[in-house]
């Protein structure tokens, strides 16, 4: 049993070394070109996550500072110059829509009588 249990887990180390090394490879062949691709799938979205969430956080930043500004114009001109960033941003997210996971999709108000 406890070899039949080291093979599993030795298979398993095999198994992950093998992925590794298609998901940093350069020249590679059909088959692991699909295993690099699929696995790849799922870092490009969270990279574009995470981006998308950097860019909003300096646009609210940049806004928050404009706000504090003591000269009107140039407070508005701050506040016009963010503005055009969130337009910009807003097109941009919208051309990137991730998909909504179901249990944000249930979650909303309820009907109370």
């Amino acid at each position: 049993m406890l070899l039949l249990t080291l093979t599993f887990f030795a298979l398993i180390l095999l198994l992950a070394i093998m992925i590794g090394a298609c998901i940093q490879g350069t020249q590679l062949h059909g088959p692991e070109q699909k295993v690099q691709s699929f696995f790849m799938r799922f870092r490009a979205e969270e990279d574009a996550k995470q981006e998308l969430y950097e860019s909003a956080y300096r646009i609210v930043m940049d806004l928050g500072e404009a706000l504090d500004e003591e000269d009107i114009i140039a407070q508005c001109d701050a506040v016009r110059s963010a503005h055009d960033r969130a337009r910009a941003f807003r097109i941009r997210a919208a051309d990137n829509a991730m998909p909504v996971s179901s249990s944000v999709l249930r979650q909303g108000l309820k009907i109370v009588k």
